[in-house]
This record gives C-alpha cells, structure tokens and sequence, in this order.
C-alpha cells in the first residue's frame, strides 16, 4: 500500500498521497521485528528483504518531500535492520538461506540489494553489501534451466525470479549499465516458461506450491520489454494490470504479436511439457509433470496432468493450499508435508498403489521418456516407477492428445507382487457419474470421461471420493475441500494395463465411444467414435512408438 501511494505520488505530484505515504512508512518502522514470526529466530528473512525493498524505493521516490528527521529515521531503520544483519550474516554463510539456491537467496538478496541501491552514499559498507546481493541473486539464476524453466513452478518463479529481476534493474539503472545481470543467458529464455505455462483461461499450470492465477505480470512485462520480444509483450497485454512495477516495466512502444511459435514445450530439466490446440482464448491445453519430488515446493504430483477443452479446465491440479506455522508441518518433508492433500498424492492426477501414493527422496522421481507433435496429435510418455520406492517395477504414462478435444490416457503399471492400481482424477466443475462413465461440466464445457480398461465386463470399481481438511493456517481457520473420482479393477494384479478416454464438447455432452481392438502386453489397439471422426491407434508399449489414423465420420456415435 505504501509503495502503490509513492508510485502515485511521482505520477501526479498529489502530496497527500505522499502524506499518506509517510503516515504508513511511520507505522511500518513501529513494527518491532520485521522478521515474519514462521521464520525465526532468523535475524534476516523474507519479511526484512520486502521490507527493506519498499522502503528504499519509498526513500528514494519521496526524498526530496521529506523532512530531515523522517530521512534519517528511515535511513538508520534500513542500515541497522536490514543492510548490516544482511553484510555480516551472508558474508559469514550464519544462516542456511546464505547457501540456498533457490527463491529465498534471491528474495532476500535482491530485496536487500535494491534497498542498499537506495543509500548508495550514505552507506558506509555498501560495496560489501551490494556484492553479496549480486552473488546471491546471480546464483538462483543460475537455477533457471537452459532452457528457460524454473523447478519450484511458476508462483515461485515470479517471486525468486522476480526480486532478483527488480534488483538487476535498478542496478542496470544505478551503474547506468556497467553492472547488467540482464545479460544472464538464462534469464533471456525464462519469459518463455511463463508464456507456455500461461493456459487458454487466463491463469497458469500450477503445479508445486503455485496458486491459480496468471503469471506475475510485471515480471513478464519487464522481460519481454528488456529483450524486445514481442511473444512475451503478448503476454504481458493479456495479463495486464495497473499496479506500480506493471506500469513502470510495460513498454507500450513494443508492439505485441500472437505467438506464431510451435504450440507445444518440453522442460526436459524439470520433467515438464506442455502442449495446446492453439493461442486462442477457447483452446484446449494438457500440461504433464513428471519430475524431482525432492524440489523446493514440489508435490507428490509425477505423471500427473491437467487438462483444458474450448478455454475451460476440466481436470485440474490442486495448487497450493495455504500456509501453516512450523509447528503444523507444511515443509516437513520427512512426514506431515504429505498429510495435506494438496501436496501428497491423493491431490493430483496420478496412480495409487494399495491407496498409496509417491515418495519423496532423491531417488524418488519422473522423466519424459518420450514427446512427439504434430498437428493432429501429440504423444508425451512419463516413466514414473521410482517415485513409488519399491511399490512397482514399471509405471509408464501415455497421453494421447488428439486435437483439439479428445485425450487417451494409457497407463502401464507392474509390480513385483499383486498390488491394487488405481488411477484418480479431479474434476473442474460439476461432476456427474452412472456405471459407464463420469462426466465433468465447467459453465457450458462437458467432459466425458471413459474407463476403456478395466471395462464394464470385469469386475472393477468407480469411485468419487469428497473429503475435507480442516487446519490452522498463518491466516487463521482454513477449510479446504479435495474432489476426485477414481478407477480401478476390483483385484489384486501384478501387471495392468489402464485405457482411459477423455472427449470434450461446446453446449451438451459429448458423443463418444471407445473399444479396445486388441491388448497385450506389448500392444495396446483402440479405436475412438466421436460424433464427427473416427481415430484408430497402436500404442506399442516397449519401444513408445505410436500410429495414429484418423477418419471423418456423418453423425455415426
């Protein structure tokens, strides 16, 4: 709020809102500890680097309507609460985000760097200070993947990424480009994870500790200004925003162009790909995660997806529930991470195994073991075993796209001894369920969802489970509710084979149905009916390969 009013303040030169500016930096400076009460006893945190931020661009914006006493209030706040804990702390690696890689070490020393940019000579150890900003920041882009992903997904993108961007233009600024981290190649393909994680309604695929939401606008319309790209200024219009950092870095001399690029992006670093009918509002989208289950705000989520039809969700991803103080054990790993849905298995749309889920670990992990395109289907494969410890020898996940509106999912599982498979989905809207089939309804968009494999001639079972948490979060009272419906055989196998077919249609329920034409272990034969077109595929499982034919139909389902 501060920061919004000083913003205002430079536009229009309106000096109540500088007044008003000053009542809050007051009120802000009272506040005993700007230490955030879930991170200490650390001296040094994420509460004093944005803290530390907002003032110094507030000192710097409304230095000259200040008064002495104010000037000097604000400038021994930042040195004795912020700067010199940061100096000494990070230069004698005294807490663990000192060797942190990931959002936190740039946060904190972007925050910090920014505001000792704001003191530049008033700052006695300020080289010091500004060198273990730079290092720390220029650590975490180094995290950024060759090409352009980021592990801890895109919330903690915009925020890990995002404080070091805004310390690297004010340096840019400051050293009138002498010091340009902008030249970080990394950081120049990174816009692109946004601009394929972006989905056709406007907000993101969330996997990890990721709220639904668009990308951090501000930080897409810095990138795509700074290095002139006009996909990413695309991007930026659509996700536009009037807060202060969106208005400074939005550069309306770029003209943007809808992206004319390949539709589909394979993050082989981290185990995810992404592929969509089109740029339009209305298009379908499927997002696949495969991936470390050990990385900073990762889920127990490899060979999930989600899944996007006419600009709808239908299949989602759980995201990121709110927060707990320490003693509820939101981070720790080892146990009660996994006790919240959201984060553990049961929150995603994967495989459990005798209704257990994945592991974390380092050994515990996906990759895409396979990814085609082309302008009628895509084909991703994630190999997903080891994830599960020692619960399975194999775990492969096919999905089909078949564009625009029509996904087959295939799932090869096999274990040492008879286990129950059971493979869940959460739906995006209303859900509907007879014997045959569920049926997904988000505002005017169907999904049908068919269970090819286990059929309606063996014995297998077809569940919706509802289930809701209840805990403290850092914002008080929380209740968060957890929807999926689940298909399994009724027995015990060693090996199984899943066939599931999902078709989407605009206005009613779709017309489709599915037959397996032939299926053993190496080969899986499907034909698919829709109320327009006819697909047959060969899904030949040990080496992925995949044929595809697609014949017109008149209104045969």
């Amino acid at each position: 709020m501060a920061l919004e009013h000083a913003f205002m303040y430079i536009l229009t030169g309106n000096k109540s809102l500088a007044d008003n500016t000053q009542e809050l930096v007051l009120s802000v400076l009272d506040i005993e500890d700007w230490v955030l009460e879930a991170h200490k006893p650390l001296k040094v945190d994420l509460g004093v680097a944005n803290t530390a931020s907002a003032l110094g661009l507030i000192y710097d914006w409304l230095y000259e309507h200040m008064d002495d006493s104010l000037r000097k209030e604000i400038r021994n706040s930042l040195l004795n609460r912020a700067l010199e804990p940061f100096r000494y702390i990070s230069a004698r690696k005294l807490e663990w985000w000192t060797m942190a890689t990931h959002n936190w070490r740039s946060a904190i020393c972007g925050g910090i760097g920014t505001a000792s940019l704001s003191l530049l000579n008033e700052y006695d150890n300020f080289k010091q200070c500004l060198k273990e900003a730079i290092v720390g920041v220029i650590t975490v882009f180094n995290r950024i993947g060759e090409d352009g992903s980021y592990d801890e997904g895109l919330g903690y993108w915009g925020y890990g990424i995002g404080m070091g961007v805004k310390f690297a233009e004010a340096l840019k600024r400051t050293t009138k480009g002498l010091i340009n981290l902008f030249k970080h190649p990394r950081l120049k393909r990174t816009g692109y994870f946004a601009l394929y994680l972006y989905t056709p309604d406007g907000k993101c695929f969330n996997f990890s500790d990721c709220r639904y939401r668009p990308p951090l606008n501000w930080l897409v319309a810095k990138l795509a200004s700074e290095y002139r790209d006009p996909y990413l200024q695309w991007l930026a219009w659509k996700i536009r925003s009037y807060n202060a950092l969106y208005v400074i870095f939005y550069d309306d001399t770029l003209k943007p162009k809808v992206p004319d690029i390949p539709p589909y992006k394979v993050f082989k670093e981290i185990g995810v790909a992404v592929t969509r009918s089109g740029w339009e509002d209305e298009s379908s989208y499927l997002g696949f995660k495969t991936g470390k289950t050990n990385a900073p705000h990762a889920h127990l989520d490899v060979n999930s997806f989600v899944f996007y039809a006419y600009g709808k969700r239908l299949i989602k991803d759980l995201g990121s529930w709110p927060y707990t103080l320490p003693n509820l054990g939101f981070f720790d790993k080892r146990e009660r991470r996994w006790c919240y849905e959201a984060n553990s298995t049961l929150g995603h749309n994967t495989l459990l195994v005798d209704g257990m889920g994945q592991r974390c670990g380092d050994d515990n992990y996906g990759k895409i073991v396979k990814s085609k395109f082309s302008d009628e289907v895509d084909l991703l494969i994630g190999d997903g075993a080891s994830a599960y410890d020692n619960l399975l020898t194999k775990y492969n996940r096919w999905l089909i796209f078949i564009k625009p509106t029509t996904l087959v999912i295939i799932d090869d599982v096999a274990s040492d001894v008879p286990r129950r498979f059971e493979i869940i989905f959460h739906p995006d809207g209303n859900l509907r369920e007879d014997k045959e089939s569920f049926t997904v309804i988000n505002d005017d968009v169907y999904l049908k969802v068919i269970p090819v494999k286990p059929s309606s001639d063996e014995p297998r079972i077809m569940y919706v489970r509802r289930s809701i948490t209840s805990y403290e979060s850092r914002g008080g009272p929380t209740v968060r509710e957890n929807l999926y419906f689940s298909i399994s055989p009724l027995f015990k196998f060693k090996e199984y084979i899943f066939v599931t077919v999902m078709h989407a249609n605009k206005g009613k329920e779709p017309k489709v149905k599915a037959t397996i034409e032939q299926l053993t272990a190496e080969r899986v034969s499907l034909k698919v009916c829709t109320a327009n077109s006819e697909f047959h595929i060969d899904a030949y499982l040990r080496d992925f390969n995949l044929a595809f034919h697609k014949h017109e139909l008149s209104n045969q389902v």
